[in-house]
Formats: C-alpha cells, sequence, structure tokens
C-alpha cells in the first residue's frame, strides 16, 4: 500500500485532535515522547520535550528505517515490541492495523534503561554521528528519561489498549460508511430505473391513448405495498441476502412514493420495523433481544437523520431481525401461514381466487404464499385450488338429485364447463358424466 495511502488512513481511522491530547497527558504521566508514524517511518503526529533527541534528529533516514523495521515487527507479534533506535537508545513500537495490514506505529521513548555513565555516552555519540544533531550532545544524553524495563513495557501496554481502542471504533465508523455508500449507490441506480421506465411508460401512453396522458410523476406512485409483502415474506423466511436487496428496492420506491419527505419515509420504515418486531415474537424470539432492535431502530426518527442515516438504519434493523428470527422459527411458524391460505380456499373456493387475493387475506407476499405451497405441498397454487374444486365437484356428482355439469362446474368456481370437464378427466380419470354415472 503506498505511504500515501497509509496517511490517509490513518487520520481516516483515528481522531488526531484527541490523539494529540492523549499524547500529551501520556508524555506528561510518563516522562516519555510519544509519536505517531505511517508505516514508511514518517513522523504524522508527536507529543515531544524539550531537548529532545528524537526532535532533534528530525527524524531522519536513520530513524525512519528503525522505526519501519520496530512497527514491522510489532505487528508480527500483534503486541508493543521494545527495541534499540537508530541513537542506541530504547523505543516501544505499538502497531496501527486497517483491515489486517499495518498502516503505521506509534512509538514511545526514548529511554535509557541503564546507567547513563561514560560508556553509555559513548555509545550514544556512536550511533549520533553523521545525523547532524546541532546541539550540545552531552547536555542532550543527559535529558534522555531513564526508566526501568517493567515502567517501560508497562507504558507501552497502556498506549497499545488504548490506541487498539480508537482503531477498532473508527473501522467500524469506516466499514459502516463503505456500506453506506454502496447501499445509496444501490438505491439511486434503482430510483433513476424507475423514472427511466415511468418516462418510457408516459411516452407510450402518448402515442396509444386519447386525450392527455397522466404525467409520470413521484407523486403518483401509489405506496409499494407488494414489495413491502415481498420483504416480510423474506426476512421471515430468513432470507438475509434477498432481503437487502429487497430493501433496497422498497427504499427506492418510498422515496419517490414520499417524493422526498423524510418524514414520511420514517413513518413508514419506523411502521415496518414495528411490524418484525411482533413477527419475531410470534417465532418465539426473546424479549430481551427484540427491545434491543426496537431501541436502536427508534433512531430512524430522529430529528437530525438525514437520508443516508435512515437507510443504513433501516438496513441494519432488518438484518438484525433476519438473525433473529432465522435462530427463533421452525417448521410449525412456517406452515401456520400455509394452513391459514389453505382454509381461506376451502371456504372461497367458488369465487374468481387468484394468488394475490388469498396472499392478501393471509397478509403474506404471493411470492411467499408460492414458495410454502412448492416447499410443504409440493404442488403449486393453481394445482392445489383444482384439487379442491375437483374434490367438491366430485361429492356434488355422488348425489344423483344435484343439477347438470354445467351448474356444478359453475358451482365450484369453474365458469368455463368444457375447461371443468377438460381438468376433472385429467385429475380423476374419467369424465364428469361418466364419474356421476357410476354413482347411479
Amino acid at each position: 500500500m503506498p505511504v500515501k495511502y497509509d496517511r490517509w488512513y490513518l487520520r481516516e481511522i483515528l481522531d488526531l485532535k484527541q490523539l494529540k491530547k492523549l499524547f500529551k497527558y501520556f508524555s506528561i504521566i510518563t516522562n516519555l515522547d510519544v509519536a505517531l508514524f505511517d508505516f514508511a517511518g514518517h513522523e504524522i503526529l508527536a507529543a515531544r520535550k524539550k531537548n529532545s533527541v528524537c526532535h532533534s534528529a528530525k527524524n531522519g533516514a536513520k530513524c525512519r528505517e528503525h522505526i519501519s523495521a520496530g512497527s514491522l515487527r510489532s505487528s508480527e507479534l500483534g503486541e508493543p515490541y521494545i527495541c534499540a533506535c537508530g541513537c542506541g537508545l530504547i523505543m516501544c513500537f505499538s502497531p496501527v492495523m486497517y483491515e489486517e495490514r499495518l498502516i503505521g506505529s506509534i512509538a514511545c521513548g526514548p529511554a535509557v534503561l541503564w546507567d547513563a555513565d561514560e560508556v553509555a555516552m559513548k555509545e550514544f555519540l556512536e550511533k549520533t554521528r553523521g545525523m547532524n544533531i546541532h546541539v550540545d550532545i552531552n547536555k542532550l544524553f543527559h535529558s534522555i528519561t531513564s526508566c526501568t524495563c517493567t515502567n517501560m513495557t508497562g507504558s507501552a501496554q497502556i498506549l497499545f489498549i488504548i490506541v487498539n481502542s480508537l482503531t477498532r471504533e473508527h473501522s467500524v465508523y469506516l466499514d459502516q460508511r463503505a456500506r453506506i455508500t454502496e447501499q445509496q449507490a444501490k438505491i439511486a441506480e434503482l430510483i433513476i430505473s424507475q423514472k427511466k421506465a415511468a418516462v418510457s411508460k408516459t411516452k407510450k401512453e402518448r402515442r396509444s391513448a386519447e386525450g392527455a396522458p397522466r404525467p409520470a410523476t413521484a407523486a403518483n406512485t401509489g405506496y409499494p405495498s407488494e414489495r413491502e409483502k415481498e420483504l416480510i415474506a423474506c426476512v421471515r423466511n430468513g432470507n438475509a441476502e434477498q432481503s437487502k436487496k429487497i430493501l433496497n428496492m422498497l427504499l427506492g420506491e418510498i422515496f419517490s412514493f414520499a417524493d422526498g419527505n423524510l418524514d414520511t419515509i420514517k413513518v413508514r420504515l419506523f411502521e415496518l420495523s414495528a411490524f418484525f418486531s411482533r413477527t419475531a415474537a410470534e417465532t418465539g424470539a426473546p424479549a430481551g433481544d427484540i427491545n434491543k432492535i426496537i431501541i436502536n431502530s427508534r433512531k430512524i426518527m430522529n430529528d437530525d437523520a438525514d437520508f443516508e442515516q435512515i437507510c443504513f438504519l433501516a438496513s441494519r434493523t432488518i438484518e438484525e431481525f433476519v438473525r433473529l428470527i432465522g435462530c427463533s422459527r421452525n417448521e410449525k411458524d412456517i406452515s401456520a401461514y400455509l394452513s391459514r391460505a389453505v382454509d381461506y380456499m376451502a371456504i372461497n373456493y367458488t369465487e374468481n381466487l387468484s394468488l394475490k387475493k388469498v396472499s392478501d387475506a393471509v397478509f403474506i407476499s404471493t411470492f411467499y404464499l408460492s414458495h410454502l405451497f412448492r416447499k410443504e405441498m409440493n404442488t403449486t397454487f393453481s394445482d392445489y385450488l383444482c384439487t379442491i374444486r375437483i374434490e367438491k365437484a366430485k361429492g356434488f356428482l355422488k348425489n344423483g338429485k344435484d343439477p347438470r355439469i354445467r351448474e356444478i362446474a359453475e358451482k365450484t368456481g369453474f365458469n368455463d364447463p368444457n375447461y371443468f370437464a377438460k381438468i376433472f378427466k385429467k385429475m380423476v380419470g374419467v369424465a364428469p358424466k361418466e364419474y356421476k354415472n357410476f354413482f347411479k
């Protein structure tokens, strides 16, 4: 990763204003310099004492080389790494990671962990030769903090814990921003697609219809109730990925329906989250878990929540409900919707029933009801409806007092007697008249 991107990530992941305060007070308490470096060892931010060795060395090439090596070693260990710096003094490096990649480090020191005697002074002079330090070397050496190995390690561990906490917090923020950006791009794409489709429809109407056509505007867009039912079905079914896709489409359609009015969007989405909470309760999900999701979903209604935040909060709420419902639901819960649909069809089979009419009656989407018939009964909605009607017709045919075939067809929901006869023979194996003759 290029250095310039390391620096960008460091500034995004870490709050440099807060870090500056942390460095200041850390330096006061420990009497150690502390600094933030990028991957290549370039200094980004520092808190140093007066007459600091590092300040005098001006982050030269030799310093950067040792800083980079110490940072890399600390990332390999996954903990603070204590080593000698370019001046022969002791420093401790803590890695700054993003997406498991080393992008920089925070170092405390330098310090001496031994007696500042003539031997140590001689070594310091040897190490700093050629580093262009233009101050009194003797005075500079005696200003270096002396501490025990235990104190140095303890200081480094405190810094490591604090910085890692900050890094994780801001990494979560960056991940959230990335998800919002991706979601907004998808929603924008869907809105544009809808507008193009509306314009195309209007042009066709102008060419084919008489009189003034109705303009295709957001105000003319009805509330996407069918899309909402489809989302509800996917959440109930525990399909997380499909739920995300449908939610993005629903958000775009709600935005068009609301004509961009945030209050309308908030109310609709909050109502939807309330419905999911009831669904979760029906599946036996723990009340405490449901309550946590509800509390977080209330942020949708905040006055300062913009469209991006509303969409992200809605998406997160849906994901949490999918997870919770997926953990709590069982086959009995799934079959309950199918059972209600079957009961409704058994009572109303004489009417002009459609998949949509039945799904509306049991408050699920056409997609989900069709899925249940195939999964639970290994048949289709249409075939099952025919089965009910044919069974009723067989009952009428067994009774010799019942009316003619045409009237039986009408009484069982078959408006076309020829179609009734064709379906009856296909399912029973004989024509209706032959079947009736068996019972004379």
